[in-house]
């Protein structure tokens, strides 16, 4: 059966619920000379720790940067801090609310694997997003954000996340 709702997007799609449905069961390791290693969502935690260090973001805004569960990023984030990758804060006017900042094994941890996933698994497809003009790369950026904000209400029930 033709499935002619998706129309001309329907190869696309396939491709992207693909790949999502192989990153979903990605479970290797980042792993270094320093015996530290990571899996793909606690990778994505150090980043955007590293990402947000200079604006001071809590918890709840990174959770939600990335998709996950404030649970499962503060699982991450005691396993980061644990292997010495990230510091954690609390501000003077509000004891609540936690501040990350990446170490600087964590930053240097960051920097060496981050140009080892460049060179074995993301350069040869951010080449063809480099053919993408910005307004096609915000156009692609738009779908996603649409995506994300048709699935995030379900997301926010399902999690509890208000």
């Amino acid at each position: 059966m033709k499935l002619e709702w998706m129309g001309r997007n329907r190869e696309f799609i396939r491709l992207l619920m693909k790949y999502m449905n192989i990153f979903s069961h990605y479970d290797k390791k980042i792993s270094s000379s320093s015996n530290i290693s990571l899996n793909a969502q606690q990778w994505q935690t150090l980043e955007c720790i590293i990402e947000f260090e200079d604006e001071n973001r809590n918890m709840f805004f990174m959770a939600n940067q990335i998709g996950v569960p404030k649970s499962t990023f503060s699982k991450n984030v005691k396993l980061l801090v644990d292997s010495g990758l990230v510091d954690r804060y609390r501000q003077s006017n509000n004891r609540k609310d936690i501040i990350l900042k990446p170490s600087e094994k964590g930053r240097k941890y960051y920097k060496t694997h981050s140009e080892i996933l460049l060179k074995k698994g993301w350069k040869i497809p951010f080449s063809v997003l480099d053919k993408l003009s910005d307004e096609n790369m915000s156009t692609m950026e738009e779908f996603m954000s649409e995506m994300i904000a048709t699935l995030e209400p379900e997301v926010r029930e399902l999690f509890k996340i208000k």
